[in-house]
């Protein structure tokens, strides 16, 4: 069905015992929606998407496990995007082909439905092409990358409506982060209101050029918590406060916020630092394959090729996440949240999630 429905059994648990979790999520039940990409994440609830035969199954998982709603699309499908309507309210917005008479899709369209229930917003409504994203930003397929760019459309998250005054002008569409449109032109980065149709911000970009692309950042959150990570043609990681416009950096490689502390953690060329309401808590060099894995908890985990390194986000202190006398595969977090469940990735790229519900016969 295509209309998010009801779940028709449970998830199925993760028996831990051969895995090494974090201490602050041992004794917690883990379960494997079966997702065979990274799912995206907000307000509490995992949306991602598994494979099955001809079909897409598109599954909502809340930080307890449990499974809001389920919805099949056609293997054809291109793709989903969550965001948040004029209110503040999370919705999960779905793609879906319908195949013409030749090889390419006839038409795509959007429809929009409340992530916490999978209620119906708005939609179907047609769009030129696949979602390209961030957001909810749409293209009609093109070999002409600068093409692609500049026909973007630009969906009102609250209406599904398009917007014109973005769609039909000829600066080049970043990226939608929940209600704001970033949009580049003239050598300027400019942030747009959707719902109030107003600018939030103007910065100047001559020296660092056009923006190219927003980059993907290891928190499936840093841009809901406010942080933008882009490519452009002088920088490969300009990392912008999305509330405000502050370049936080102009070497960034990756970036994540945690929620909790207010503490952000900037990966870049110089190093590792952690600044809270603009001042540096610490900062030190690491090596040049260095990766950050997840920020939260107060902990900020990175990958050193296969080592594993946890520090304390508010003193950079190295802290003991692993109970050492532990055995079995190390899990690390892919996105951490501020209700205190967990996605971890496993071998064979399962998408795990360590939900706040203690397993059965859990101490504590």
């Amino acid at each position: 069905m295509r209309d998010p429905h009801p779940a028709e059994e449970p998830l199925p648990a993760v028996d831990t015992r051969a895995l090494r979790l974090p201490t602050p999520f041992t004794g917690l039940r883990v379960v494997d929606p079966g997702w065979t990409s990274a799912p995206q994440y907000a307000d509490g609830i995992f949306v991602g998407v598994a494979e099955q035969e001809a079909l897409w199954r598109f599954s909502a998982v809340d930080v307890h496990g449990q499974v809001r709603w389920v919805a099949e699309r056609p293997a054809e499908d291109t793709g989903f995007a969550l965001t948040a309507d004029a209110d503040g309210r999370s919705l999960a917005v779905l793609t879906d082909a319908h195949q013409g008479s030749g090889t390419e899709p006839d038409t795509v369209t959007a429809t929009a439905y409340v992530l916490a229930t999978g209620e119906h917003v708005w939609g179907p409504v047609e769009v030129p092409g696949p979602q390209v994203g961030p957001g909810l930003v749409f293209a009609r397929p093109s070999e002409d990358p600068a093409a692609r760019v500049r026909s973007r459309t630009v969906l009102d998250s609250t209406t599904g409506r398009a917007v014109p005054s973005i769609s039909d002008s000829s600066d080049r569409v970043v990226g939608e982060y929940h209600g704001t449109v970033l949009v580049s032109g003239d050598h300027t980065l400019t942030a747009l209101d959707i719902a109030d149709d107003q600018e939030l911000w103007s910065i100047p970009l001559a020296e660092h050029g056009e923006v190219i692309a927003a980059v993907d950042s290891s928190g499936t959150a840093a841009a809901a918590n406010g942080l933008v990570l882009l490519e452009t043609e002088h920088s490969r990681g300009l990392l912008i406060d999305l509330r405000n416009g502050a370049i936080l950096s102009d070497t960034a490689r990756d970036a994540a916020a945690d929620p909790g502390t207010g503490a952000v953690v900037i990966l870049d060329e110089a190093g590792l630092h952690a600044t809270r309401d603009g001042q540096q808590l610490w900062s030190f060099t690491v090596a040049s394959d260095t990766r950050l894995a997840a920020l939260g908890g107060a902990l900020v985990y990175l990958r050193d090729d296969e080592a594993v390194r946890v520090h304390n986000v508010i003193t950079g202190e190295v802290a003991d996440a692993y109970d050492p006398t532990g055995t079995g595969t190390i899990l690390v977090p892919a996105h951490l949240t501020a209700e205190g469940a967990a996605l971890f990735v496993g071998k064979g790229s399962r998408h795990l999630i360590v939900t706040l519900v203690p397993e059965p016969g859990a101490s504590g």
